[in-house]
C-alpha cells in the first residue's frame, strides 16, 4: 500500500465521508478541524455543526472514518470538540462505543440519504433525456461508464454508492432498487416517498447549517443605534 499523509487523508476524508443526517460530505459541512498522522495512529479532530446536531449522525461520522483508516491499516481516534449539548462522557460513549456494537442503530438516516441520493439520480437520468423505461434497465455499471463519458456527476455516484454499502446492498446490480434491495416496480408511488425524505432531509440540513453560522459566527460589537440614548 503507497504511503499516505496527513494531509492526503483529511483531503480524502473531506471528500468521502458523509453525514447520514444531511447526506453532505465532511468537507461541505467544514468540519474537519485538524488531522495527525503518527505511524500508525490517525487522529481527527472535528468539530459538530452545532451544539444540537444529532449525536447519532456524529457516530455515523466517527464510525466512517474508523473504517477508512481500517482500509488503509491505521487504528484511528476522533476527538470531538465539546460543543454538545450532551455531556462530552455520554457523547464519546455513543460515539466510540455504541454504533459500534449496533450500527442498525444508523439504518434510519442511511436508508434516508440512500432514497434521497437515488432520487437525484433519477432526476438527473431523466433530465439527459432517459424514459422510465430505460433507466429500469441500467445497472451500476452503467452508471460508472456515464461518469466516465462525462454524461453523469461523479459526485451522485459516489454518495449512492456510499449509501448502498451502509445499508448493505451490492456494489453492483440494478440501479433502481428500494432501500431493502427490492425492485422498484412502481416509480411515481416511490417518487412520491422520496421527495418528502428529501424535503426532511433539507429542512433538517437548514436548520443545522443556519444554527451553524449563528453558533460559529464571530462576536458583533454593538452598533451606535444600540446604544441607549435619551430620545433626542
Amino acid at each position: 500500500m503507497a504511503a499516505i499523509d496527513a494531509e492526503q487523508i483529511r483531503q480524502q476524508l473531506a471528500a468521502r465521508i458523509r453525514d447520514p443526517a444531511v447526506n453532505l460530505t465532511i468537507g461541505e459541512l467544514g468540519i474537519i478541524r485538524d488531522v495527525t498522522l503518527a505511524g500508525d495512529r490517525l487522529t481527527v479532530r472535528i468539530q459538530p455543526c452545532t451544539p444540537d446536531c444529532w449525536p447519532l449522525a456524529m457516530a455515523g461520522i466517527a464510525r466512517s472514518i474508523r473504517r477508512f483508516a481500517a482500509d488503509h491499516g491505521l487504528q484511528a481516534e476522533i476527538e470531538l470538540e465539546p460543543v454538545m449539548l450532551l455531556p462530552e462522557a455520554e457523547l464519546r460513549e455513543m460515539v466510540g462505543d455504541d454504533v459500534e456494537q449496533d450500527p442498525t442503530r444508523l439504518r434510519e438516516l442511511w436508508t434516508r440519504s440512500y432514497t434521497v441520493s437515488l432520487l437525484t439520480v433519477l432526476s438527473q437520468l431523466e433530465a439527459s433525456g432517459l424514459a422510465e423505461e430505460e433507466i429500469a434497465t441500467l445497472d451500476m455499471a452503467d452508471l460508472a461508464a456515464r461518469v466516465n463519458s462525462g454524461s453523469f456527476s461523479s459526485r451522485m455516484l459516489d454518495a449512492l454508492r456510499h449509501w448502498r454499502r451502509d445499508i448493505g446492498l451490492p456494489e453492483s446490480g440494478p440501479v433502481l432498487v428500494d432501500a431493502a434491495g427490492e425492485p422498484i416496480t412502481d416509480l411515481p408511488r416511490w417518487r412520491r416517498a422520496a421527495r418528502l425524505a428529501l424535503l426532511s432531509q433539507r429542512t433538517y440540513g437548514a436548520i443545522c447549517r443556519d444554527t451553524r453560522d449563528a453558533y460559529h459566527a464571530p462576536p458583533v460589537a454593538p452598533s451606535d443605534s444600540s446604544v441607549p440614548h435619551d430620545g433626542r
